[in-house]
C-alpha cells in the first residue's frame, strides 16, 4: 500500500505562543475555523501520534502535527535536520519539505500571532474574573450564542470549577431554534432581523427563563466572510445580558476576520457580564 506523505515545516520564535486550531489554520491546511474545530473534535488530527481533541492545545518547538497525508514538523527559528520519514505498515512516497511560515499563511510575521495572543489573553483574564465574581456572589449564568457557535461557552469551561456558576447554553444558529427553544418572538425576527437588539435581548430573556439562572448572556451577529448588509454590514454583532434588575444590550461594529469578529464579540460579552452583575 502506497501513502503519499508531505512533509511541511513550521517555524515559531522561541516566545512564540500558538494553539493547535491556529497552527491548522496558519499553516493552510484548512481556512475555516468551523471546519478546523470539527476535524479536532472528529480525532482526525494528531499531535506527536497522539489523537489530538482539543483545539486549544498548545504547540511548541519539537511537535508534529498530522492531518490527511501532511506532517508538520514545528521548528525554532531555523530549520533543523531531517529526520527519519518511516512510519510502520506503510510503503512511502515523501514529498520534497516545504517551509510553511504563519500569517496568511504566505508570509510570516509574528505580529498576526501576537495579535491573536494578546486576544485571547484578554479573554482568559475576564473568564478568570468571571469565575471569582460570580462565584463569590453565588450567582449562576445561561448563554445563548448564535454567530460565536458556543465559543463563550467554551472559554467558560476551559477553566475547572465553571460548573460551580455556569449552568449551560443554548446555540441558537437557526431562527427555529431561536423561536422554539428560547422563544424569541417571530413577529421580531420578521420585524427586526436575527441580528438586532430585540432578539439579542429576547435570547437572552429566554436562556435565563430555560436554566433559571441568575444572569445571562446573548450573542447575535454578522460574523463574515459573507452575509453582510449595508445596514449590517459584516462586523456588526449585537449583544444582551440579563441580570437581576434588567435586560440590555449593546451593537458593536468589529473589524477583522470572522474568527477575530467571534473572538471580540465573546470579550466585549464578558465585559458586559461584569460590569452588570
Amino acid at each position: 500500500m502506497l501513502r503519499v506523505i508531505k512533509k511541511m515545516k513550521f517555524w515559531i520564535e522561541k516566545d512564540d505562543t500558538i494553539f493547535l486550531y491556529q497552527l491548522i489554520k496558519a499553516a493552510g491546511l484548512e481556512d475555516d475555523y468551523a471546519v478546523i474545530r470539527q476535524v479536532i473534535r472528529n480525532g482526525k488530527v494528531s499531535l506527536n501520534d497522539q489523537v489530538a481533541l482539543s483545539q486549544r492545545q498548545e504547540v511548541k518547538a519539537g511537535d508534529t502535527i498530522q492531518y490527511n497525508s501532511v506532517h508538520v514538523k514545528i521548528l525554532e527559528n531555523k530549520p533543523q535536520e531531517k529526520e527519519s520519514n518511516k512510519v510502520a505498515g506503510y510503503a512511502e512516497k515523501i514529498l520534497p519539505e516545504e517551509p510553511i511560515k504563519h500569517g496568511g499563511a504566505k508570509q510570516w510575521s509574528s505580529k498576526p500571532l501576537n495579535a491573536e495572543r494578546k486576544l485571547d489573553d484578554q479573554i482568559k483574564q475576564l473568564v478568570i474574573q468571571l469565575h471569582k465574581t460570580l462565584i463569590g456572589k453565588k450567582l449562576t449564568l445561561a448563554m445563548a450564542e448564535s454567530c460565536t457557535g458556543g465559543m463563550a461557552q467554551e472559554f467558560i469551561t476551559s477553566l475547572p470549577g465553571a460548573s460551580d456558576f455556569f449552568l449551560g447554553g443554548i446555540v441558537s444558529y437557526s431562527n427555529d431554534i431561536k423561536t422554539k427553544i428560547l422563544q424569541v418572538k417571530k413577529e421580531s425576527l420578521i420585524k427586526y432581523g436575527a441580528v438586532s437588539d430585540q432578539v439579542a435581548s429576547e435570547m437572552a430573556d429566554g436562556v435565563k427563563e430555560l436554566f433559571a439562572s441568575d444572569l445571562s448572556g446573548s450573542i447575535t451577529g454578522v460574523a463574515g466572510p459573507a452575509g453582510g448588509t449595508a445596514d449590517k454590514p459584516v462586523g456588526c454583532v449585537y449583544i444582551a445580558i440579563s441580570n437581576l434588575k434588567e435586560t440590555i444590550n449593546k451593537k458593536y461594529i468589529f473589524s477583522g476576520d470572522r474568527d477575530k469578529i467571534r473572538k471580540k464579540s465573546v470579550l466585549e460579552l464578558f465585559k458586559f457580564i461584569l460590569e452588570n452583575v
